[in-house]
């Protein structure tokens, strides 16, 4: 279980506002957390929030209160040992999509074919930092080595190794989990925030159903 300590980060959703906020803890009580955010303004007092609290390669989430508003300062309620539930352990922080692309590969047995003109298209179903998982109509061997440009905010010219493909069941296509090779920096913090964006989409619209259902 992770532990609360001053100075994590903390992102705070409400279903009542289309942005996130982002705050780090700055004092913590029996019963309550301080948080400073940058822009506080945009939360009322008594509102229900969801809060995302990222720690080193952790992420954890939990529901709770605004109890108090003070310049930058915001109070809400502490939670619980058992209230505090994993939604991401990964080292990067993965996102369900459907995002097509169209390949181009590299290396097949060992034996670069990156001459060779050919292509063939897939869904990415999701995606991370480290890599993505997609899916086609072809079967690549392990270790097949590809280029292709996803389209994000806009498009980043990617290189995938296939660490491992299945088929799926009664359907002429396959599975292939894909790990980035020889990506830039900027590159992984793109799609890092990306996919760090769509969760929170993702979690926003849940909490929105969850109180207004």
């Amino acid at each position: 279980m992770m532990e609360i300590k001053p100075g994590q980060l903390i992102v705070i959703l409400s279903p009542f506002i289309e942005v996130e906020l982002y705050g780090n803890i700055k004092f913590i009580a029996d019963r309550s957390l301080t948080l400073t955010v940058k822009t506080p303004g945009l939360l009322k007092e008594g509102w229900d929030v969801l809060c995302i609290v990222i720690d080193d390669m952790d992420i954890y989430e939990f529901y709770s209160k605004v109890e108090f508003l003070d310049g930058n300062n915001v109070m809400i309620e502490r939670p619980v040992e058992n209230g505090l539930s994993s939604i991401e352990k990964r080292r990067f922080g993965r996102v369900d999509c459907a995002i097509g692309f169209v390949a181009i590969p590299m290396i097949i047995n060992n034996i670069s074919v990156a001459k060779s003109g050919k292509t063939f298209v897939g869904t990415i179903r999701n995606i991370s930092a480290g890599g993505i998982l997609a899916d086609t109509n072809l079967c690549l061997p392990r270790d097949t080595v590809f280029s292709f440009k996803l389209k994000v905010n806009y498009f980043i010219d990617c290189i995938a190794k296939v660490r491992r493909v299945s088929e799926v069941p009664n359907e002429k296509r396959y599975e292939m989990g894909c790990e980035f090779i020889n990506m830039s920096i900027e590159n992984i913090k793109t799609i890092s925030m990306f996919a760090f964006k769509e969760q929170l989409k993702k979690k926003r619209k849940e909490l929105y159903e969850s109180i207004f259902k």
